[in-house]
Protein backbone atom coordinates (compact mmCIF):
# COMPACT_ATOMS: atom_id res chain seq x y z
CA UNK A 1 0.00 0.00 0.00
CA UNK A 2 1.89 3.58 -1.20
CA UNK A 3 1.62 5.49 1.87
CA UNK A 4 1.58 9.31 2.72
CA UNK A 5 3.84 11.14 4.98
CA UNK A 6 2.81 14.32 6.65
CA UNK A 7 5.77 15.94 8.34
CA UNK A 8 4.48 18.40 10.80
CA UNK A 9 6.76 20.91 12.94
CA UNK A 10 6.88 19.90 16.61
CA UNK A 11 9.20 17.50 18.19
CA UNK A 12 10.74 14.74 15.88
CA UNK A 13 13.39 12.01 16.26
CA UNK A 14 12.46 9.10 14.21
CA UNK A 15 13.88 8.51 10.99
CA UNK A 16 11.60 7.79 8.00
CA UNK A 17 12.37 5.75 4.52
CA UNK A 18 9.13 6.73 2.02
CA UNK A 19 9.88 4.76 -0.86
CA UNK A 20 9.30 5.14 -4.70
CA UNK A 21 4.87 5.91 -5.36
CA UNK A 22 4.48 7.04 -1.39
CA UNK A 23 3.93 11.06 -1.38
CA UNK A 24 5.79 13.81 1.38
CA UNK A 25 4.32 16.68 2.43
CA UNK A 26 5.46 19.01 4.80
CA UNK A 27 2.98 20.45 6.82
CA UNK A 28 4.61 23.84 7.76
CA UNK A 29 7.84 23.50 9.61
CA UNK A 30 7.82 20.05 9.47
CA UNK A 31 10.32 21.28 6.07
CA UNK A 32 13.06 21.82 8.17
CA UNK A 33 12.71 18.16 10.00
CA UNK A 34 13.16 16.95 6.43
CA UNK A 35 16.33 19.04 5.47
CA UNK A 36 17.78 17.98 8.84
CA UNK A 37 16.86 13.82 7.27
CA UNK A 38 18.47 14.76 3.80
CA UNK A 39 14.93 14.43 2.23
CA UNK A 40 13.08 16.33 -0.18
CA UNK A 41 8.78 16.99 0.55
CA UNK A 42 6.74 16.68 -2.84
CA UNK A 43 4.65 19.41 -1.53
CA UNK A 44 4.68 22.00 1.04
CA UNK A 45 1.79 22.90 2.62
CA UNK A 46 0.29 25.84 5.24
CA UNK A 47 0.46 29.20 6.40
CA UNK A 48 4.01 28.88 6.87
CA UNK A 49 4.20 30.92 10.21
CA UNK A 50 6.23 28.43 11.71
CA UNK A 51 8.95 27.59 8.97
CA UNK A 52 12.12 29.14 9.30
CA UNK A 53 13.84 31.91 6.30
CA UNK A 54 15.97 29.79 3.95
CA UNK A 55 14.04 26.34 4.09
CA UNK A 56 14.00 25.81 0.39
CA UNK A 57 13.31 22.51 -1.80
CA UNK A 58 13.42 23.45 -5.77
CA UNK A 59 11.25 20.28 -6.50
CA UNK A 60 8.78 20.92 -3.42
CA UNK A 61 5.28 22.04 -5.15
CA UNK A 62 4.35 24.95 -2.43
CA UNK A 63 0.63 25.40 -1.44
CA UNK A 64 0.41 28.73 0.57
CA UNK A 65 -2.68 28.89 2.71
CA UNK A 66 -3.72 32.42 4.57
CA UNK A 67 -3.26 32.16 8.49
CA UNK A 68 -6.93 32.54 9.34
CA UNK A 69 -8.65 29.48 8.17
CA UNK A 70 -10.43 26.55 9.70
CA UNK A 71 -7.88 23.72 9.02
CA UNK A 72 -5.00 22.99 10.73
CA UNK A 73 -1.59 22.87 8.69
CA UNK A 74 -1.36 19.13 9.04
CA UNK A 75 -5.77 18.87 8.56
CA UNK A 76 -4.68 20.27 5.11
CA UNK A 77 -1.73 17.70 4.34
CA UNK A 78 -4.22 14.99 4.80
CA UNK A 79 -6.93 16.37 2.50
CA UNK A 80 -4.28 16.87 0.38
CA UNK A 81 -3.19 13.32 0.60
CA UNK A 82 -6.43 11.92 0.29
CA UNK A 83 -7.52 13.89 -2.91
CA UNK A 84 -4.31 12.43 -4.56
CA UNK A 85 -6.09 8.77 -3.24
CA UNK A 86 -3.74 8.05 -0.42
CA UNK A 87 -5.53 6.01 1.99
CA UNK A 88 -2.58 5.14 4.62
CA UNK A 89 -1.19 8.48 6.69
CA UNK A 90 2.08 8.34 8.59
CA UNK A 91 2.24 11.82 10.82
CA UNK A 92 5.45 12.43 12.30
CA UNK A 93 5.99 15.90 14.15
CA UNK A 94 2.86 16.10 15.30
CA UNK A 95 3.51 15.41 18.92
CA UNK A 96 5.21 17.30 21.89
CA UNK A 97 4.69 20.84 20.96
CA UNK A 98 1.56 22.98 21.39
CA UNK A 99 -0.99 21.03 23.35
CA UNK A 100 -3.90 22.28 21.44
CA UNK A 101 -2.05 21.27 18.03
CA UNK A 102 -1.10 17.76 19.51
CA UNK A 103 -5.13 17.39 20.16
CA UNK A 104 -6.03 18.42 16.86
CA UNK A 105 -3.88 15.62 15.46
CA UNK A 106 -5.45 13.32 17.59
CA UNK A 107 -8.93 14.69 16.02
CA UNK A 108 -7.28 14.12 12.77
CA UNK A 109 -7.10 10.55 13.29
CA UNK A 110 -10.82 9.93 13.65
CA UNK A 111 -11.59 12.60 10.92
CA UNK A 112 -9.33 9.81 8.31
CA UNK A 113 -11.16 6.84 9.75
CA UNK A 114 -14.73 8.12 9.06
CA UNK A 115 -12.88 9.08 5.77
CA UNK A 116 -12.15 5.49 5.23
CA UNK A 117 -8.48 6.36 5.52
CA UNK A 118 -5.47 4.56 8.04
CA UNK A 119 -3.64 7.56 9.93
CA UNK A 120 -1.19 7.08 12.36
CA UNK A 121 0.25 9.52 14.77
CA UNK A 122 3.69 8.68 15.22
CA UNK A 123 6.26 10.10 18.44
CA UNK A 124 7.70 10.23 21.56
CA UNK A 125 7.82 6.61 21.89
CA UNK A 126 4.85 4.79 20.29
CA UNK A 127 1.85 5.66 18.44
CA UNK A 128 -1.56 6.74 18.34
CA UNK A 129 -4.40 5.42 15.80
CA UNK A 130 -7.94 5.81 15.59
CA UNK A 131 -10.88 2.80 15.29
CA UNK A 132 -14.58 2.99 14.74
CA UNK A 133 -17.09 0.21 14.48
CA UNK A 134 -14.30 -2.45 14.06
CA UNK A 135 -11.64 -4.54 15.21
CA UNK A 136 -7.33 -4.53 15.12
CA UNK A 137 -4.56 -6.55 16.11
CA UNK A 138 -1.79 -4.69 17.58
CA UNK A 139 1.63 -6.94 18.13
CA UNK A 140 4.47 -5.05 20.25
CA UNK A 141 6.98 -5.70 22.61
CA UNK A 142 6.20 -7.19 25.66
CA UNK A 143 5.77 -5.32 28.68
CA UNK A 144 4.60 -1.61 26.22
CA UNK A 145 2.43 0.17 27.23
CA UNK A 146 -1.09 -0.39 25.53
CA UNK A 147 -3.70 2.45 26.30
CA UNK A 148 -7.80 2.58 24.85
CA UNK A 149 -9.96 5.52 24.97
CA UNK A 150 -13.29 6.29 24.24
CA UNK A 151 -13.15 9.08 21.36
CA UNK A 152 -16.14 11.56 20.52
CA UNK A 153 -18.48 9.90 22.57
CA UNK A 154 -19.52 6.57 24.40
CA UNK A 155 -17.96 3.61 22.94
CA UNK A 156 -20.29 0.63 23.27
CA UNK A 157 -19.26 -3.36 23.06
CA UNK A 158 -15.26 -2.91 23.75
CA UNK A 159 -13.11 -6.03 24.02
CA UNK A 160 -9.63 -6.55 24.38
CA UNK A 161 -7.60 -9.90 24.59
CA UNK A 162 -4.09 -10.69 24.62
CA UNK A 163 -3.11 -7.55 26.98
CA UNK A 164 -2.76 -7.95 30.74
CA UNK A 165 -6.03 -6.90 31.41
CA UNK A 166 -8.72 -8.48 28.95
CA UNK A 167 -11.82 -7.06 28.92
CA UNK A 168 -15.53 -8.69 26.96
CA UNK A 169 -18.34 -6.34 25.82
CA UNK A 170 -17.77 -3.25 27.88
CA UNK A 171 -18.62 0.79 27.79
CA UNK A 172 -16.49 3.25 27.73
CA UNK A 173 -16.84 6.53 28.29
CA UNK A 174 -14.68 9.51 27.38
CA UNK A 175 -15.14 11.26 30.58
CA UNK A 176 -13.51 8.03 32.50
CA UNK A 177 -10.23 6.60 30.95
CA UNK A 178 -10.76 3.24 32.05
CA UNK A 179 -8.43 1.78 29.45
CA UNK A 180 -5.31 3.98 30.34
CA UNK A 181 -1.83 1.70 30.70
CA UNK A 182 -3.28 -1.71 29.99
CA UNK A 183 0.15 -4.23 29.16
CA UNK A 184 1.16 -6.04 26.49
CA UNK A 185 2.10 -9.90 27.02
CA UNK A 186 4.83 -9.70 23.61
CA UNK A 187 1.99 -11.34 21.32
CA UNK A 188 -0.71 -10.23 19.14
CA UNK A 189 -3.86 -8.54 20.87
CA UNK A 190 -7.31 -7.53 19.04
CA UNK A 191 -9.14 -4.47 20.20
CA UNK A 192 -12.63 -4.36 19.03
CA UNK A 193 -15.81 -2.00 19.40
CA UNK A 194 -19.31 -2.17 18.11
CA UNK A 195 -20.12 1.06 18.47
CA UNK A 196 -18.10 4.07 18.49
CA UNK A 197 -15.06 5.06 18.25
CA UNK A 198 -11.49 4.51 19.99
CA UNK A 199 -8.43 5.81 20.61
CA UNK A 200 -5.32 3.84 21.09
CA UNK A 201 -2.12 4.56 21.98
CA UNK A 202 0.86 1.81 21.86
CA UNK A 203 4.26 2.49 23.46
CA UNK A 204 6.39 0.99 20.99
CA UNK A 205 8.42 1.71 17.59
CA UNK A 206 5.97 1.84 14.67
CA UNK A 207 6.25 -0.30 12.16
CA UNK A 208 6.00 1.47 8.82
Amino acid sequence: MKKCYIIGASDMTEQISPSCGDLVIAADGGAEHLRRLGLAPDIMIGDFDSLKSGVAFPTAQILKFPKEKNETDTHLAFLEGKSRGYDKFLIYGGTGGRADHTFANYAILLYAKEAGAEAYLIGGGGYWFALTDGECEINCKKGADVSVFAFGGEAEGVSIKGLLYEVEGVSLSPSFPLGVSNSSLGKKAQISVDSGSLLIYVADKFEE
